[in-house]
């Protein structure tokens, strides 16, 4: 019985025997759908929106990070508290470590009422920009 020809990188049949070429087509093909499906009718406009949306992310991004960071910190002094508590004998030594752990506590909770109020106050500015022209 002879074997079936090679049928191509789109036909029914499997992948061809060099996958990097499908996939080499595929990326022409879904560059040129994009450019063909995503056309603006006043392009300065849309790289204007493209911005914005790329600036409100990233505004958005530092403040979950931040948040998260600050949350983490919160934790950990609260860790310690807990732990110079329980697991330190009393003196000098134990009042020490709460003391600089309930501090940690606080200038966490500082950072994170920052970054909520950075988030309030700057993330809808991405959007503001002016319209082109």
């Amino acid at each position: 019985m002879n074997a079936d020809p090679y049928p191509g990188l789109r036909a029914v049949g499997g992948a061809g025997p060099y996958p990097w070429a499908a996939l080499a087509q595929e990326v022409v093909d879904s560059t040129w759908r994009l450019t063909r499906d995503l056309t603006a009718a006043y392009p300065s406009q849309a790289a204007l929106a493209a911005l914005s949306w790329h600036a409100n992310q990233a505004i958005t991004r530092q403040v979950t990070l931040t948040y998260a960071v600050a949350d983490l910190a919160r934790q950990h002094a609260e860790a310690c508290v807990d732990a110079g508590e329980h697991g330190l004998p009393e003196g000098p030594l134990r009042q020490a470590v709460i003391a600089a752990a309930k501090l940690q506590v606080e200038y966490a909770l500082a950072a994170e009422e920052a970054a909520t109020q950075f988030g309030r106050r700057f993330g809808h500015l991405a959007f503001a920009f002016p319209r082109p022209g």
